[in-house]
């Protein structure tokens, strides 16, 4: 996955911006991403992987914690966390290092 911090990778590692409101509602999180003035939903799985950002990890562990919890092939799993993570980065909603 490409984007404005390169390419996304399981030895990446990713951390979400903690200045960055949200807030549940039900059990979707919604963000406020401040530079644009948009609001992002996400859904139990944004949410999870949201909440696994909340200091710096590896792209790599957070898919295998996500292929533990969710049904799919864990290369399934790596292409949309990653894909996710890619739009994530693009909306500048984290950080991406390697």
């Amino acid at each position: 996955m490409e984007n404005r911090s390169g390419p996304i990778g399981p030895e990446s590692v990713v951390v979400r911006d903690a200045a960055l409101p949200a807030t549940r509602v039900d059990d979707d999180l919604v963000i406020l991403n401040i530079a644009t003035g948009r609001y992002i939903g996400l859904d139990d799985i944004g949410r999870r992987i949201w909440d696994m950002i909340e200091t710096p990890v590896r792209v790599g562990d957070i898919c295998d914690m996500l292929s533990r919890h969710y049904r799919g092939t864990p290369e399934a799993i790596a292409a949309d966390a990653m894909a996710f993570l890619g739009e994530m980065a693009d909306e500048a909603l984290i950080r991406v290092d390697g």
